[in-house]
């Protein structure tokens, strides 16, 4: 019997510390950091001779910031972001492409977030968010090519759903992984003496987005 009230007692504190994180009135502070690297290879084939040479990029790209978010549900929070970004990409012999691309970015966001729980640490969340972006691209060409290079201003709007893996190695601490999304993106560039573009695309990504993690400190909770 003494054995049976404690597994029960131990079940309820478990129960409680988990919606504790997640409940009403509680808020969280958290730091984000995303990575990618990507790589092309292939061969670039000249069409005044034929002749055939090793072609390809690198690609390394970052972004980090801060988040502050608010449980206006019980397992529901509301919260805003925001984070630098740059990203910097090299092609070798490759003419059509510039010998050089960077840029860098603040980016900013409001989302709600459902936060589905399976046991006091580990979790999903999800949830719709809108986002805005101002920033800056260059491309870099070399030789004959330099009158290409050009310098863009631009403002990025988006809006989606993503999900996260979410879990909680104590009360007050907690890690969050990207899974996957679903983005909408208008972009407008200003290209200076090359005018005025815009884009506008949707993308559905799965765990292949880079790798994305996020720390953040629960407090506020009974």
């Amino acid at each position: 019997m003494k054995k049976c009230i404690f597994l029960i007692a131990a079940f309820v504190l478990a129960t409680v510390a988990s919606n504790a994180q997640t409940e009403k009135g509680s808020q969280t502070l958290g730091a984000s950091l995303g990575f990618d690297y990507n790589k092309t290879g292939g061969v670039y084939i000249s069409p005044y001779d034929n002749s055939i040479t090793p072609a390809g990029g690198k690609t390394t790209s970052f972004n980090i910031g801060p988040s502050y978010s608010y449980f206006i549900a019980d397992k529901l929070d509301l919260g805003v972001s925001l984070s630098y970004g740059q990203s910097n990409t090299t092609y070798t012999n490759t003419p059509i492409y510039p010998e050089k691309q960077s840029s860098y970015a603040f980016i900013s966001s409001i989302y709600l977030r459902k936060y589905y729980m399976f046991g006091d640490k580990l979790g999903l969340r999800t949830g719709p968010y809108f986002g805005y972006e101002k920033g800056d691209s260059k491309s870099t060409y070399l030789g004959s090519n330099a009158l290409n290079s050009e310098d863009s201003k631009y403002d990025e709007y988006s809006a989606g759903a993503r999900l996260e893996f979410v879990y909680y190695p104590s009360k007050k601490l907690g890690f969050a992984a990207y899974v996957a999304s679903i983005d909408w993106y208008y972009v407008k560039f200003d290209n200076g003496n090359f005018g005025n573009t815009s884009t506008d695309n949707v993308d559905l990504s799965l765990v292949n987005k880079g790798l994305t993690l996020s720390v953040f400190y629960s407090f506020g909770s009974k």
